[in-house]
C-alpha cells in the first residue's frame, strides 16, 4: 500500500480504499451530493419572500418559523453522529436526503405558521443528517485517494448554492409559482442524488461486537474540543458576515443598497476560490500551518474594513475573509476524523455541534455590542476570533 492522507499532525495515514469502488467514481458521487445539498438550501433561501407572502406572515412570524430551521439543525447534530456510527454514512445519507428534499417540496404547501415551523425543522434535520454523512463520505474518499480532497467537496456545496440561488432568482423573475418551482427542484435534485448514491464510498468495517451498543448521542470527547473551538471561531465569523456584512457596508462605509448587497457575493466568491485551492495547500503545509495561514488571511480581511471604512476596503476585506475561512471547516472535520477513525461520523457531528453554537451566537452578539457601542467597534469581534483561531492552531496535533 502507498501512503495515505495527511493526519492531524502532518504525518500520513494508511490508505484504505473501499473494495469494489474506484476512488474517482466515489469522488464524483460525493461531489454531486455536496452540490445537491447546497442547491436545495439555496432553493429555499431564494424564495423565502414568496413563502412569506403566500402565508401573509409578518417579519416577527417569519422569525418564529426560522427558529424551527436553526433549532432542528442544532438539536439533530449529536443524534446524527450516533446514527452514522450505528448504521453507516451511506444509509444515513440516503435517509437524510429523502427527508431533506421531501421537506423542501412540502414547504410551499403548508397551511400556516405552525406547519411551516415544523416543516422547516424537518428540512433542517434532514440537512443535518446529510451534512454529517456526506462529510463522513468525504473523509472516506480522502483516505482512498491518499491526499486531501475535502475542500473541493465544500467548493461543490458553494457552487450548488450559487446554482440554486440563480435558478430561484430566475424563477421568481419569470413569475413561476413557488409550488411548481420547489416540486421540480426537489425531483431533479432527488434524481441526481439517487444516481450518486449508487457510487458512494463503502463504510469501513465496524468494530467487533454489537454495533447497537454504540452511544446514540455524539458529544465532544477528548481531543475534539480544540477542533470544535476552531470550528466555533470560523462559523461565528461566517455567521457575522452573513447577517451583518451588508449592514456594515451600508451604515459604516456609505455603500448604496446594491453595493452593500454585493458584499455577500464577494465573500462567497472568496469562499469558492479558497475551497477550490485549499486541498493542495493543506497537503503542502500540513494542518497546523494551514490553520495559521487561514487565521492570518481572515484576520487581515476582518481588519481592513474597520481600519479603512470605505466600500472598496469592505469588498477587499470580505474577499480575504472568504479566502481565509473557506477551508477551515473541512480541515477540522478531517482532523477530527483522523483522531477517531473508527468513529468518523460521530466525531464530525460533535465538532459541528460546537461550531454551530458559534454560528448561532455571532449575529446576536454583534447586535448587542453595536447597541452598546457602534457597529464598527462591534465588528472587532471578527479579528478577535481569528486571533483565537491562530492561538488554537498549534494544538491541532495528535495527542
Amino acid at each position: 500500500m502507498r501512503d495515505g492522507p495527511e493526519t492531524a499532525d502532518g504525518r500520513t495515514a494508511t490508505q484504505t480504499p473501499g473494495p469494489g469502488r474506484r476512488p474517482r467514481s466515489m469522488r464524483l458521487a460525493v461531489g454531486a451530493v455536496f452540490f445537491v445539498t447546497g442547491a436545495a438550501f439555496a432553493t429555499w433561501a431564494a424564495r423565502v419572500p414568496a413563502v412569506q407572502g403566500r402565508l401573509d406572515l409578518s417579519a416577527g412570524e417569519l422569525a418564529v418559523a426560522l427558529v424551527g430551521l436553526s433549532g432542528g439543525a442544532f438539536l439533530g447534530l449529536p443524534l446524527v453522529g450516533g446514527l452514522v456510527a450505528r448504521y453507516g454514512s451511506r444509509t444515513v445519507l440516503c435517509a437524510g436526503m429523502a427527508a431533506y428534499l421531501g421537506a423542501l417540496a412540502s414547504l410551499p404547501h403548508v397551511p400556516g405558521l405552525a406547519a411551516l415551523t415544523a416543516a422547516l425543522a424537518l428540512f433542517a434535520c434532514g440537512n443535518t443528517a446529510v451534512d454529517v454523512a456526506m462529510n463522513t463520505q468525504g473523509v472516506l474518499v480522502e483516505r482512498a485517494y491518499g491526499r486531501p480532497v475535502l475542500g473541493g467537496f465544500h467548493a461543490m456545496f458553494s457552487l450548488g448554492g450559487i446554482a440554486g440561488a440563480t435558478a430561484g432568482g430566475l424563477a421568481a423573475s419569470a413569475g413561476v409559482g413557488v409550488r411548481a418551482h420547489f416540486t421540480v427542484a426537489a425531483l431533479v435534485l432527488l434524481a441526481v442524488a439517487g444516481a450518486a448514491a449508487t457510487a458512494l464510498a463503502p463504510d469501513p468495517p465496524r468494530p467487533a461486537g454489537p454495533t447497537r451498543r454504540d452511544p446514540l448521542l455524539a458529544l465532544p470527547g477528548p481531543g475534539l474540543w480544540v477542533p470544535g473551538l476552531v470550528a466555533f471561531c470560523a462559523l461565528m465569523g461566517e455567521g457575522v458576515v452573513n447577517d451583518w456584512g451588508a449592514v456594515y457596508l451600508k451604515e459604516e462605509t456609505g455603500a448604496s443598497p446594491g453595493a452593500a448587497g454585493l458584499g455577500y457575493a464577494v465573500f462567497s466568491a472568496g469562499m469558492v476560490i479558497g475551497r477550490l485551492t485549499a486541498d493542495r495547500l493543506r497537503a503542502r503545509l500540513g494542518t497546523v500551518r494551514f490553520t495559521l495561514l487561514s487565521a492570518v488571511v481572515a484576520g487581515a480581511g476582518a481588519l481592513v474594513p474597520i481600519l479603512a471604512a470605505t466600500t472598496a476596503a469592505g469588498f477587499a476585506g470580505y474577499t480575504l475573509l472568504g479566502l481565509g475561512l473557506a477551508a477551515v471547516i473541512p480541515l477540522v472535520f478531517a482532523h477530527a476524523a483522523a483522531l477517531r477513525p473508527e468513529r468518523t461520523g460521530s466525531s464530525i457531528a460533535a465538532v459541528s455541534a460546537v461550531g454551530y453554537v458559534g454560528f448561532l451566537a455571532g449575529p446576536p452578539v454583534i447586535g448587542a455590542l453595536a447597541e452598546a457601542t457602534t457597529l464598527r467597534w462591534a465588528m472587532l469581534v471578527l479579528p478577535a476570533l481569528m486571533a483565537a483561531m491562530a492561538l488554537l492552531a498549534p494544538r491541532l496535533r495528535r495527542p
